[in-house]
């Protein structure tokens, strides 16, 4: 299980936990690539499973030895510590992640690699959809225009963050390495919702990025996952790791150069998206939890009013949540505001991740 000599494209990071059922799946579509196995390393981390998944990771170990590493958890860390873990032993320029129940077009790795070695930026990202089934698929709506973006371009930065902070995802990127480890790039860990934190970061650091117009990477529909679960208590995560991402730009020092960029992305994930979420599924704490984000704001961001991203902004859901926050509204107030909202607001803009 240690690393493997021949020099490799791109490693590709899949955490797996419990996921037997889908494994073969995930596994056959990474095979195919057409930019060949041979110059793929494959990162698997059974995180403690509990059904077959170790097993099956063995055998795809032992049918490609020097293309398959496994690491082995005993005690379960969630996916924020098995993709720390699996950075550490990637040997190859560029990485890319896998969710493990998910699977990828077979052309994915040879044409984000291409991509990301024509145009020499710090990440590509390409397009994906819903997926019930192999058959069964939903392609989502673009976040911004296909092509390459400078982001030393001051409008053009504005641009690339105003469209991209709403969805964050890891698999439908590739990095090059070097851009995550001299950046110290990382997952928080024993926590879900781990990659806002992550791209955050990245969005902060990037110099330059590739945005393809190619459906290359199948989200797997599952109602029975945890990210699918309405009224659960991991939905805080969300605030939390968004807080954390905030908290560690602040130690980085890294509001001299980009404190509005950094504010925004906080506002939009920690407040703007969480409080409808909290409208729908928490009705209950609504206001407890509306009274504790704009304490939280107030003192982080206390001149949230004036950030220029906020002029940019053109959805007229964000600013109508955005708006809530400059008013002190008691109980009865919000409640019959939030009622309204829910009755009349259709949010399509607001996202799951």
């Amino acid at each position: 299980m240690g690393k493997k000599a021949n020099k490799k494209k791109i490693s590709v990071i899949i955490p797996c936990y419990n996921v037997e059922q889908y494994l073969d799946r995930c596994f056959d579509s990474l095979k195919k690539q057409t930019i060949g196995i041979e110059n793929m390393e494959l990162i698997f981390v059974n995180d403690a499973s509990s059904d077959a998944t170790l097993e099956k990771l063995e055998s795809y170990e032992k049918q490609f030895p020097e293309s398959i590493i496994v690491i082995n958890f005993e005690e379960n860390q969630r996916q924020g510590t098995a993709r720390n873990v699996a950075l550490q032993y990637a040997t190859a320029p560029y990485i890319g992640y896998v969710d493990s129940d998910d699977w990828v077009e077979s052309t994915m790795y040879e044409k984000m690699v291409n991509t990301i070695e024509k145009y020499d930026c710090d990440f590509v990202e390409c397009q994906w959809d819903y997926a019930k089934s192999i058959d069964d698929r939903n392609s989502t709506k673009s976040w911004g225009e296909p092509g390459y973006m400078n982001l030393e371009d001051t409008n053009v930065r504005k641009e690339f963050i105003r469209s991209k902070i709403a969805l964050v995802t890891l698999w439908d990127k590739v990095f090059k390495r070097d851009f995550l480890v001299d950046n110290d790039i990382f997952c928080p860990e024993r926590i879900l919702c781990e990659d806002i934190f992550f791209v955050y970061l990245a969005f902060v650091y990037a110099k330059s990025y590739y945005y393809m117009d190619d459906v290359l990477y199948h989200y797997f529909v599952n109602e029975g996952g945890t990210v699918r679960q309405k009224k659960a208590e991991y939905q805080f995560d969300k605030m939390t790791v968004t807080f954390g991402f905030l908290q560690e730009c602040i130690e980085r020092g890294l509001m001299d150069g980009s404190k509005y960029e950094i504010e925004w992305m906080f506002l939009e994930k920690y407040y703007v998206y969480m409080l409808w979420e909290i409208f729908e599924q928490f009705p209950e704490r609504s206001y407890d939890m509306y009274i504790e984000m704009k304490d939280v704001i107030t003192k982080w961001v206390p001149d949230y009013k004036s950030n220029p991203y906020r002029k940019l902004e053109g959805n007229e859901f964000d600013n109508l949540m955005l708006k809530l926050l400059d008013y002190d509204l008691n109980k009865d107030e919000f409640e019959g505001l939030r009622q309204h909202m829910l009755e009349t607001i259709s949010v399509s803009d607001a996202q799951e991740f």
